[in-house]
């Protein structure tokens, strides 16, 4: 029975039930982007990983599952935060990591965030283990840092490389190597190195750079600035589920942890400019740290947990992606049993996303080019198409939850 209650045990079903429920609501235009290796906005190793398994069956929900487990499953990591002498507080870090708003929502998600989110929180306990010993000096390095820099170093890359949001915690990570038992140049190549690389990666890329120049002002430009700080405070909310959000902030602050402010500055400045519902995730580590920074203000780990537990259970449902699910499996699934073989053009009107190329069929958009409707065998109306109303050799669909003509060989 000890399994059954096994809290590795219940964040794994945990973390399949969400992605099942996500599941259910179907694939997300950013969700498409990394599971057919989309090359924009992000650098190529994560999307490329889960790209190159387009080949195995089930691919979307095997990347929800391995996705929404280790995001739950860092919950073990954000125990490691408690000091020592705070033993009652493994349980309260854990419990606020999962309880966060934004780590709840984003578990079955096919998202980079989250990653970086993972990643991010290790640099986090390698900063306030730093703080814990005098600079430089820590064994657990090694004779002169080199034990660890070389993972560390890794690490960074890895993170940059996943997606480019993981340069708003530079000031984390610049800690964490300026710290260690080495010379300057050698702490300036691990920290610097791979920065160079992504600048590198990113002029070789201009469809890169040109996406990062567009979602960087689209926030201000879909709204008022008052707007936008509203989103971003929103963001910070969900990030630790309010009771989080609050101490940690608190937390960093009081200890005048510098890195961790400066960090917690560039993430609320980047969702500023850029919002995005899932960026509130990007918060969480930070929040996590700043609050370990103040030990202080762990000594109520009952009242902390049950607040957050109200409050979770208030936002949860604010933030989860409403909506009824995508129509895009009930359309893919009725062509099909219309005889229409997989790989034939499928053209669309009107605005679509990512999702729909997610699929078995060639798309393209619609135009009024007859001899692109002439060679496609299915067509997708998300607008009004009446060019293909009383055209010879083309079948509307019924029962489906858009307008969908199909053209079968006779």
């Amino acid at each position: 029975m000890r399994r059954f209650v096994n809290p590795f045990f219940g964040l794994v079903l945990l973390g399949i039930a969400l992605a099942a429920l996500h599941a259910w609501q179907g694939i997300t235009t950013d969700e498409a982007k990394y599971l057919l290796n989309i090359p924009y906005p992000h650098p190529p190793l994560a999307r490329g990983i889960i790209g190159f398994t387009q080949w195995i069956p089930g691919q979307e929900m095997l990347w929800r599952v391995i996705l929404a487990i280790i995001l739950l499953l860092a919950a073990e990591l954000a125990r490691a935060f408690a000091p020592a002498r705070e033993k009652a507080s493994t349980f309260l870090l854990a419990g606020l990591w999962v309880l966060s708003a934004s780590v709840f929502v984003s578990a079955g998600q096919i998202l980079l965030a989250p990653i970086t989110a993972v990643e991010m929180l290790v640099f986090c306990y390698w900063y306030l283990k730093c703080e814990d010993q005098p600079a430089r000096t820590d064994p657990q390095y090694g004779s002169g840092g080199e034990r660890m820099v070389g993972w560390m170093a890794l690490l960074w890359m890895a993170s940059l490389f996943t997606a480019y949001h993981a340069i708003l915690f530079l000031p984390v990570v610049a800690a964490v190597f300026w710290r260690l038992r080495l010379s300057r140049w050698q702490r300036l190549v691990a920290l610097c190195g791979p920065v160079l690389l992504l600048a590198l990666y990113t002029a070789m890329n201009p469809l890169a750079f040109a996406s990062m120049v567009t979602a960087s002002g689209q926030n201000l430009g879909d709204g008022s600035p008052l707007t936008a700080l509203r989103e971003t405070v929103w963001l910070w909310v969900l990030g630790g589920s309010l009771v989080l959000s609050v101490l940690g902030t608190i937390g960093m602050f009081a200890s005048r942890k510098w890195p961790l402010i400066l960090s917690l500055l560039l993430v609320a400045g980047f969702t500023f400019l850029s919002f995005r519902p899932y960026y509130g995730i990007l918060f969480a580590p930070l929040l996590i740290a700043g609050l370990v920074s103040s030990p202080s203000l762990m000594r109520r780990v009952g009242t902390i947990l049950l607040l957050t537990l109200v409050c979770a259970l208030m936002l949860i449902p604010l933030s989860f992606p409403s909506g009824s699910p995508s129509p895009v499996p009930g359309v893919y699934a009725a062509v099909e049993q219309a005889g229409i073989p997989a790989g034939v053009t499928a053209i669309i009107a009107g605005p679509f996303g990512h999702e729909w190329q997610y699929g078995p069929y060639i798309v393209r958009r619609m135009v009024g080019n007859p001899q692109l409707l002439d060679s496609a065998r299915v067509a997708v109306c998300l607008v009004d198409c009446p060019v293909l109303r009383g055209r010879e050799g083309w079948e509307e669909l019924q029962g489906v939850p858009v307008e969908v003509w199909v053209r079968p060989l006779r």
